[in-house]
């Protein structure tokens, strides 16, 4: 067994579940296995997830230690805004 965690971050709270999988456990299953999109209400088809902060897709291993993290869908695109910004700027 290993010691995981999934988070679920919102502009006020985060939701962090501790989790102990099995070593073969991918993170999709390890997102099920935690019971957080029932408990944020979410669906998962609309977020991205990553380890760490990097991206991975749903069959990745996790390793001992692994933060999951769900992400929110981007509200604006930061390309975006820095162009908005620049063109001001001219």
């Amino acid at each position: 067994m290993i010691n995981i965690q999934v988070v679920y971050a919102l502009p006020n709270n985060a939701t962090v579940i501790d989790l102990d999988v099995d070593a073969q456990t991918n993170v999709l299953q390890a997102i099920t296995k935690s019971n957080i999109l029932s408990l944020c209400q979410i669906a998962l088809d609309e977020h991205l997830v990553g380890i760490y902060g990097k991206r991975c897709d749903f069959n990745t291993l996790v390793n001992d230690d692994d933060r999951i993290e769900i992400y929110r869908p981007l509200i604006n695109d930061p390309k975006e805004i820095r162009r908005k910004k620049a063109a001001r700027n001219k």
